[in-house]
């Protein structure tokens, strides 16, 4: 007889048998188990939450989900959860948190075109437009970006910034990188009074190629993976962004010409006040250092081993200059939209 697994029981849950079920994995993250279900000659996308067992942030991410898929003339799909009986996950026997959700068919597109750019910037600014006007019940759970003391229990600042300053054994290698990002952190404190002061608003927070589909035509038609959805400053959304494109390019004139892709979509139906723009560099650097963070406090708590955290340390410090070289060259071709 096969094994149960924990995919049965939430196909039983919601679906009351397992009968014609076809289950397989699909694509791998960091974060969740997850696996496609197909039945009734429909496919499903299933989730186990690995790295916490905590329902307020489910049903905080689930609520954002469902309110975005009641806009109507929102120009890509969002997942929706099936709800059972009022709720959308399930407690699970080892106690983690299982949901299921409708399979939205699509590849993740790789940023390196113009087209795909293009949409990408659109699509980041349809989503800043819709985020903004949806009115959550639930309380935000995650801290905002810029109070990256939280971003990990495990990792106060002081501990990273005395970590990196003196790696152990085992990354003295990236000595050198990790003395980049000791001092990045120092120097991005210093500005946090004033990043309070700009709009803010609910954001998705890690909107990356992993995290969008295309539709095989260089358009992005669906937005994934809400889970760190947070009310934080509006522009670090547009941050996010632009630091996935710079954590792969290293040539500045061809990340320069990605940005300026990227900005003419975001400006078909976005407008941003000029200290969010001044703003943004410094925030580009805060998303790189908050993944550093991140995953530091994975390492340090034995989730991954240190081949996951020196691939982490040199997407971080990759592009150590570009603050001093193109971030005003970024920020003038914003100004040409």
């Amino acid at each position: 007889m096969p094994v149960k697994t924990e995919f049965d029981e939430l196909i039983n849950y919601f679906f009351h048998n397992k009968e014609s079920a076809h289950v397989y994995e699909g694509a791998r993250g960091y974060n969740n188990s997850t696996r496609i279900l197909e039945r009734d000659a429909k496919k499903y996308s299933m989730r186990i939450y690995e790295t916490h067992k905590d329902e307020s942030k489910v049903r905080l991410e689930h609520e954002v989900l469902l309110k975005l898929n009641d806009i109507h003339d929102l120009p890509f799909r969002v997942p929706v959860p099936l709800t059972k009986d009022g709720s959308s996950f399930l407690r699970l026997p080892s106690n983690k948190i299982g949901c299921i959700f409708n399979y939205i068919e699509g590849e993740n597109p790789v940023f390196d075109t113009k087209d795909v750019l293009f949409s990408y910037g659109e699509s980041v600014g349809h989503l800043m437009d819709a985020l903004g006007s949806v009115e959550l019940e639930q309380p935000v759970i995650y801290r905002p970006y810029y109070e990256i003391e939280h971003t990990h229990p495990s990792c106060p600042i002081s501990k990273v910034e005395a970590w990196c300053s003196n790696p152990p054994k085992p990354f003295i290698t990236f000595k050198k990188e990790l003395s980049w990002i000791a001092t990045q952190l120092t120097d991005f404190k210093r500005g946090i009074p004033k990043i309070k002061t700009l709009p803010h608003q609910l954001i998705h927070g890690d909107l990356n190629e992993s995290n969008v589909l295309g539709n095989g035509q260089q358009t992005i038609h669906a937005i994934l993976d809400f889970e760190f959805a947070t009310r934080d400053v509006r522009i670090m959304e547009v941050a996010v962004c632009i630091s996935e494109i710079l954590s792969k390019e290293t040539n500045e004139t061809v990340f320069l010409n990605k940005i300026h892709h990227f900005f003419s979509g975001l400006s078909t139906n976005t407008s941003l006040l000029d200290e969010e723009m001044v703003a943004l560099p410094v925030l580009i650097q805060l998303r790189r250092l908050d993944v550093f963070v991140h995953f530091l406090g994975r390492y340090l708590d034995g989730v991954d081993d240190s081949s996951i955290l020196e691939e982490q340390i040199m997407i971080t410090a990759a592009n150590p200059n570009w603050l001093a070289t193109g971030a005003n060259k970024m920020l003038r071709l914003w100004e040409y939209e």
